[in-house]
């Protein structure tokens, strides 16, 4: 009989400007990443924009302002790369308003690309990978 399994919960952003996304690059890992990330225990019976926007305040600094839009426009499968539990990545659109990115030391690059000439594969590897190769052919 198999048994229930548990998994976290990842909030990602497909943050726009015009036909620029922001890509980011994990500092641990080295692969690939979006704006966003795990939420917390506390944070799972609130309102979950707030875990969004803790998040983006931590990763991409206090001066930029961004709209993201309520609701998912997917849901995909991933592995977070700490310990490599197994996750759900709930993606959510969001653009850009003003302000620059300051990235925080989670992430060591990042790149606003064009989404339709962008190739993730160079990036990006395994489930997070997939998820934007899925936006990506809905999107751009």
């Amino acid at each position: 009989m198999s048994k229930h399994g548990f998994f976290q919960i990842t909030q990602k952003l497909f943050l726009r400007d015009g036909n620029l996304l922001l890509v980011l690059r994990d500092r641990k890992s080295g692969h690939g990443d979006l704006p966003g990330g795990r939420m917390n225990e506390d944070e799972f019976f609130e309102d979950w924009t707030e875990s969004i926007s803790r998040e983006i305040s931590e990763e991409l600094g206090p001066n930029i302002k961004i709209e993201v839009k309520p609701n998912p426009i997917f849901v995909y499968k991933h592995r977070v790369n700490e310990g490599n539990h197994p996750c759900i990545i709930i993606a959510y659109d969001a653009k850009r308003i003003e302000g620059k990115v300051e990235l925080s030391d989670e992430h060591d690059y990042m790149e606003w690309v064009d989404i339709k000439s962008f190739d993730p594969k160079k990036l990006f590897s395994e489930y997070m990978l997939e998820a934007v190769q899925l936006y990506l052919k809905q999107y751009a």
